[in-house]
């Protein structure tokens, strides 16, 4: 090691990247990032070199460089195995990810997503699986499965629920949206029912991200978001509000040189002046921006910006444009599905060949999940329990609220059951409430929810149930427990119920159950065994 390479050198380097990241020099950061990871790499400053290189992908992805982020990458990834930082190995898988999908590296792409979230579920971290899932439903979006992608992405955000990091939320509900105005270009024109209700979904998690900015400083987080909200907002017909939105996320884009975000928000820009009738202005704006783009070979805004400049000349009439355009539009749609099938079978073969030497470990977790499934059952009469609901519900009730579904929760209470403990015995007691259990089970359908959240109290979900039907179904139950032959268990025995109902709008969970509980309150104060339906939440 000569003197310029010693500890206090090279840290002073490094202050030096910090400071041209600050300025807003990114490019010049990088370089000089790259140039202290080498140095300190030859040097041996083990500590140094994972600094500098972890720098190096922040900037890329910055600059928006994925063939520098796989380069990158590829160069820290061993450095980050041997330091034990395995949050940080973690989001350079995902970065990896989202790169390679960007650059059509499907095979890479889904053997790293793979990676990290098995790695998540084996250390059973929700915050690591919640952003794997994302990045695993991100890789089946660029490949052209939006339905998969918005499967994946839901997954992601009900671990996410679970997580207190509002970085963690809002990066899933912002790959969410991504997911679905995917899926509006993919359906549009071909189901337009279903693109308006995709890219209305997209407008719902762009909000709830938005909401979450505040927390999150980050110029990038915020280019991100506002730009995804502004395309959804665009193509669901509120051109008023999508307009300076965007703007205002371009020029954020351009002022911190973010080039990726600045590409991909241009084209939404040129996508509202085609809906304004200014085509020519659209094709002069995607012109502009048209050589960077495609020298960096970012196969996902290449699709984007020949079918908007497809779209700009078809309107202007320039026949020939416009034919040039869905040319290279469709090559790129045929190679991306070629890749996407080559990388499916790929992961298929080489998941196949490893399965026999995985079993013992699939075996151990299974074992494990049957564990955590007893944790959240209830020993006496098998439903879910309180911790079960609170885990589950809220995932639900995220996709119930983006469509706004119909939903009615009761809360459901033993009318005197101490007096059937203190008469009969707690044994009698228990073979009531599983009794009741089995019978507001077999009262219910298979996709409602049915839990018992306390000694004599349960609750039920009733999902796409209008409020009529669902208080005819909730009486049908309180009739069918009033009914029902219990003194084939005891003489005398008589069970009754009270219940508390509330029906969205308003879907969280706990503002929901506390209308509920309220409501049930009234239900017993008005002499028991009846129903008494929550106030509408406030708007």
């Amino acid at each position: 090691m000569n003197a310029d390479d010693g500890p206090d050198t090279l840290g002073a380097r490094l202050a030096e990247v910090a400071r041209l990241r600050e300025a807003g020099d990114l490019a010049a950061a990088r370089d000089a990032a790259r140039a202290v990871f080498r140095t300190a790499a030859e040097a041996g400053a083990d500590d140094i070199a994972l600094e500098a290189g972890l720098a190096c992908y922040a900037l890329d992805l910055r600059l928006g460089d994925h063939v520098g982020m796989l380069d990158d990458g590829a160069l820290l990834r061993p450095r980050l195995e041997a330091s034990g930082r395995r949050r940080d190995l973690g989001d350079l898988l995902r970065r990896m990810v989202l790169s390679a999908c960007e650059l059509a590296r499907f095979d890479l792409a889904l053997a790293l997503a793979h990676e990290a979230c098995e790695a998540a579920r084996d250390q059973a971290d929700d915050r690591e699986l919640a952003l794997s899932l994302a990045a695993l439903g991100a890789c089946f979006e660029r490949m052209g499965d939006s339905w998969q992608g918005e499967r994946l992405m839901s997954e992601a955000l009900g671990v996410a629920q679970r997580v207190d990091e509002p970085y963690v939320r809002l990066a899933v509900l912002n790959n969410l949206c991504a997911v679905c105005i995917g899926r509006f270009y993919r359906m549009r024109g071909v189901d337009d029912d279903d693109a308006l209700a995709a890219v209305e979904r997209a407008v719902v998690h762009a909000q709830a991200a938005q909401a979450l900015l505040p927390q999150l400083p980050d110029p990038l987080f915020g280019v991100f978001v506002d730009g995804n909200l502004g395309e959804a907002l665009l193509h669901a017909g509120r051109l008023d509000e999508a307009a300076p939105l965007l703007q205002d996320a371009l020029a954020r884009s351009r002022t911190h040189g973010f080039h990726a975000q600045t590409w991909r928000i241009t084209c939404s820009i040129a996508e509202l002046e085609i809906k304004q009738a200014l085509p020519r202005e659209a094709l002069a704006r995607l012109d502009a921006i048209a050589p960077a783009a495609i020298a960096a070979r970012q196969h996902a805004t290449l699709i984007r910006l020949h079918q908007t400049i497809y779209r700009a000349a078809r309107d202007l009439g320039d026949t020939y444009r416009a034919l040039r355009a869905l040319e290279a539009h469709e090559r790129l749609e045929r190679e991306r599905a070629t890749r996407q099938l080559r990388a499916q079978s790929e992961l298929f073969v080489t998941r196949a060949e490893t399965e026999r030497v995985r079993q013992e470990a699939l075996a151990a977790r299974e074992h494990a999940q049957r564990f955590r499934d007893e944790a959240r059952r209830d020993a006496l009469t098998g439903l879910a329990n309180r911790r079960d609901l609170q885990e589950q519900l809220p995932v639900r009730l995220v996709a119930a609220a983006a469509q706004r579904r119909a939903v009615s929760l009761a809360v459901i209470d033993l009318d005197h059951f101490k007096r059937i403990n203190d008469r009969y015995g707690h044994a009698l007691g228990d073979r009531v409430l599983v009794a009741i259990a089995r019978l507001l089970r077999e009262g219910l359908r298979q996709n409602d929810v049915l839990a018992r959240v306390g000694g004599e109290e349960f609750v039920v979900v009733l999902f796409d149930t209008p409020p009529a039907l669902a208080l005819e179904v909730l009486e049908r139950l309180r009739h069918r427990i009033e009914d029902h032959a219990w003194q084939a268990k005891a003489d005398g025995l008589a069970v009754t119920l009270s219940i508390g109902v509330a029906h969205a709008p308003g879907y969280e969970l706990a503002p929901l159950f506390e209308r509920a509980d309220r409501a049930l309150y009234r239900a017993k104060a008005d002499g028991r065994n009846r129903l008494v339906v929550a106030e509408p939440a406030e708007a």
